[in-house]
């Protein structure tokens, strides 16, 4: 990542901030100046991804106790907590149950969850973006949109369309946006890795051209030794300078559309993750971010192989 933030910079020559690889969110760094290579530490946090490593490591019994490990401890987790989402050990777990704010939240035991005896769903519980602090409650249908109730209060009081997320994700999972939404990953995919391989033919080809060209010049020299002794190598000169010119320009258009699949691939990846093993509040959420996204990265997809349609040697 840093590798890439740096030469995304510097082929872009902005100083000021990147593309994600991942998400297509452009990344700015003007109000906080430094070093390219420190700026992926504090790329956003993807917490559907963050949970489902918790569930990996839970399964595994590599779960530790996140209260405990706060305090520089580390104690094997007994239990998980579905409404803060985190891990407890015996000692934790018991002082959480005390508390008056969290007597009431679903607990569920860790060695249920790796028996696969719970129903255990990834991010059941989710975060408002605009308010970190509150959970998303409702869903402003007329803006597409999940939301806290304080979201609702000050964005979205005047919209007719508002429900409970639970109500506007129901059936999300089988929806006619959802099964198209991945259909159109799975084909941009495709589409990707036909373009990348046809940049890597058309390398291989130039590079087997250029060698076959000096080749006929290095035989063309020993017939007429005199007067090829300056043209080979002003040849040669011409044929590598091409070569370099033609492999940058290929290399570049292979590593952007490569950008292109690997962002295309971790949005499927993860939509069918939500799919599989996430709330329905949780796909929802995935679909409202792909959607989105997945169409300005066809824009630019179109004007980068557009752009190297007009740029054809």
């Amino acid at each position: 990542i840093k590798t890439y933030i740096v030469s995304s910079t510097q082929k872009e020559k902005e100083s000021e901030g990147f593309k994600c690889p991942v998400c297509r969110k452009v990344v700015s760094y003007g109000k906080t100046p430094g070093k390219q290579e420190a700026w992926a530490c504090t790329l956003p946090t993807n917490h559907f991804v963050m949970s489902m490593l918790d569930k990996r490591a839970i399964q595994r019994s590599e779960k530790l106790c996140n209260s405990c490990q706060i305090n520089n401890d580390t104690k094997t987790a007994i239990s998980w907590c579905t409404i803060c989402e985190e891990a407890f050990c015996e000692q934790c777990d018991k002082c959480h149950k005390s508390f008056k704010f969290s007597a009431k939240h679903k607990i569920i035991l860790i060695n249920e969850i790796q028996s696969g005896n719970s129903n255990l769903k990834i991010s059941e519980v989710l975060n408002c973006e605009e308010h970190s602090a509150k959970i998303v409650e409702v869903y402003c249908v007329d803006h597409s949109q999940p939301c806290c109730t304080l979201c609702a209060k000050l964005s979205h009081r005047k919209c007719e369309n508002v429900t409970s997320i639970e109500n506007a994700a129901k059936g999300i999972k089988q929806s006619k946006l959802t099964t198209s939404l991945v259909k159109k990953l799975d084909e941009r995919n495709k589409e990707l890795n036909e373009i990348i391989e046809n940049r890597k033919d058309s390398m291989t080809f130039f590079e087997n051209t250029s060698g076959n060209i000096i080749q006929e010049v290095a035989t063309l020299k020993r017939v007429v030794i005199d007067h090829l002794d300056k043209l080979e190598e002003n040849i040669k000169v011409e044929v590598n300078s091409s070569k370099k010119r033609v492999v940058m320009k290929f290399t570049d258009e292979i590593n952007t559309f490569s950008s292109y699949k690997c962002t295309s691939a971790n949005w499927q990846s993860v939509l069918n993750r939500s799919i599989e093993q996430g709330s329905d509040q949780q796909c929802l959420m995935e679909v409202n971010k792909v959607g989105p996204k997945i169409t300005i990265l066809e824009k630019e997809m179109e004007e980068d192989i557009k752009k190297d349609e007009e740029n054809d040697y």
